[in-house]
């Protein structure tokens, strides 16, 4: 545990949020009686007005599972403010038709102080909109799409973008 902490501490100090501005947040899903994702990230990003802010959700996700037949999302949405941002896990391989992310892994979430225009992992151009500052909720859903649709999700995590 340790050392999920000091390398997500590492990423931040890299990334440009000081690890002291920001808590680390880890939780789990369970889904009957096995954790089958667990997940860690920085509860606050403080933005750049002239640039953008990574914050890196570390995951690890049970390895029995695998995209198409299930996947994970993570997502950080505010009412109050009308924004969402969302992002997908599809675990597998890459082989047969399963997913490219690793069951091990971080995904980053990016925050603009002004809207900026990159080039995604996925190699589609896509415009990051500019966020506004205040409280937002995190949470992370697991989805399993056979043998039965379900989803479960994670407990909400508050979120603060400063």
């Amino acid at each position: 545990m340790k050392l999920r902490i000091l390398t997500l501490s590492a990423i931040l100090i890299a990334s440009g949020v000081a690890p002291s501005h920001a808590a680390t947040v880890t939780d789990k899903i369970v889904v009957n009686k096995k954790t089958v994702v667990t997940y860690s990230l920085a509860n606050s990003v403080t933005l750049n007005p002239n640039g953008c802010e990574e914050v890196y959700i570390k995951y690890t996700i049970d390895n029995s599972y695998n995209f198409p037949n299930a996947y994970v999302m993570f997502g950080l949405y505010s009412a109050e403010n009308n924004e969402a941002q969302s992002i997908y896990v599809q675990p597998g391989n890459g082989k047969n038709g399963q997913g490219k992310d690793a069951w091990v892994g971080d995904k980053e979430m990016i925050f603009c102080g002004k809207a900026k225009s990159y080039v995604n992992e996925y190699g589609d151009k896509v415009t990051a909109p500019a966020f506004s500052k205040g409280k937002y909720t995190f949470s992370a859903r697991f989805t399993i799409l056979k043998p039965k649709l379900s989803t479960t999700q994670s407990k909400k995590i508050a979120f603060t973008v400063k």
